[in-house]
C-alpha cells in the first residue's frame, strides 16, 4: 500500500512539473512544494475486535448450583429487607447472588462468620430485624441449596 502511494505521488509530481528536458521550472510549483496525490485510496478500516461477553457471573452461579429461581427468591428477600431497591434487575440480582454465595463459602471455610457480615450490614444502615431476616434466609435456605460442581 505504501509503495502504491509513493508511486502515485511520484507520477503526480512528474505530471504536474512535466517530464521535458527543459531546465526551466514550471512557474506554478516550487521545489519545496509537496504535491499530494488526488487518487490516494482511503485507509483500510481497522478490523473490528470481537467482543467477548463476560460470563463470569453466570459461570459462578452454574458452578455453585444457584438457579434462576434461587436468585429471584434471594432478590425478593433482599428487597423486603432493604438490601436492594425494587425493581431488582435480573443481572443485578445475579451479581448480588454471587456476593452472598461468596459469604456462604467464607463462613463454611471458617474465614469469616455470619456475625461479621451482620455487624457490617448494620454499620451501613441495616436494622437488626432486617439483618436477622436476610441472613436467616441466607443461612437457612440459600447457602444450603448451593452446590459446587467438580
Amino acid at each position: 500500500m505504501r509503495h502504491l502511494a509513493i508511486a502515485a505521488l511520484a507520477a503526480t509530481t512528474l505530471l504536474l512539473t512535466g517530464c521535458s528536458s527543459d531546465s526551466t521550472p514550471d512557474s506554478a510549483s516550487t521545489p519545496d512544494e509537496v504535491v499530494e496525490s488526488q487518487t490516494a485510496e482511503p485507509a483500510a478500516p481497522e478490523p473490528e475486535a470481537e467482543e467477548t461477553k463476560d460470563t463470569s457471573v453466570q459461570d459462578y452461579l452454574d458452578e455453585h448450583g444457584i438457579t434462576d429461581a434461587m436468585v429471584m427468591r434471594l432478590a425478593a428477600v433482599a428487597v423486603a429487607n432493604n438490601y436492594a431497591d425494587a425493581p431488582f434487575k435480573t443481572e443485578d440480582a445475579k451479581l448480588f447472588a454471587t456476593v452472598i454465595g461468596d459469604h456462604c463459602e467464607s463462613v463454611a471455610s471458617g474465614k469469616q462468620t455470619w456475625e461479621f457480615y451482620k455487624e457490617d450490614d448494620k454499620s451501613t444502615g441495616g436494622t437488626q430485624a432486617q439483618v436477622d431476616a436476610f441472613y436467616g434466609f441466607a443461612q437457612g435456605t440459600f447457602c444450603p441449596s448451593m452446590t459446587t460442581e467438580k
